[in-house]
C-alpha cells in the first residue's frame, strides 16, 4: 500500500509532510506507511484519499474463499 500511495502523492504534487500537516497525523507514521514498514489503518487511508480527492471501493476481482461462485 505504501507504494501505492507514494505514486499518488507524486501524481498529486503533495508531500507527506503537507498530508501529516493537514491531517493532524503523525511524522513518522507516515514514513514508516510510504515506506511498507507499517500498515496503514483503514480510518486513516480513507482521510488520505477524501483529501486527495480519492474514492475507496471494494471492487470484485476474483472469486473469494467462502467457496461461493
Amino acid at each position: 500500500m505504501g507504494n501505492r500511495l507514494k505514486d499518488i502523492l507524486r501524481r498529486e504534487e503533495v508531500s507527506a509532510y503537507r498530508i501529516g500537516k493537514d491531517l493532524v497525523m503523525d511524522q513518522g507514521y507516515l514514513s514508516r506507511v510510504l515506506n511498507e514498514k507499517q500498515d496503514i489503518s483503514l480510518n486513516k487511508l480513507e482521510l488520505i484519499a477524501d483529501y486527495l480527492g480519492y474514492d475507496l471501493q471494494l471492487v470484485k476481482r476474483k472469486s473469494s474463499r467462502k467457496g461461493g461462485k
